[in-house]
């Protein structure tokens, strides 16, 4: 295996790797919209109950 073959190699596996990193971070980010919005009807239910006191 020459040079090139090693470095194309090492290239394929950190693209590999950042395309794990670029998922996990996309399913972080889902999970906070999710969060966000469980959170603003949260907050729209808490409201809505303060009003009828």
């Amino acid at each position: 295996m020459d040079k090139m073959e090693k470095k194309l190699i090492r290239m394929e596996l950190q693209i590999g790797e950042l395309i794990r990193i670029i998922a996990n971070l996309n399913e972080r980010i889902n999970d906070l919209e999710e969060n966000e919005r469980v959170s603003n009807r949260i907050s729209f239910l808490a409201n809505r109950e303060t009003s009828r006191l």
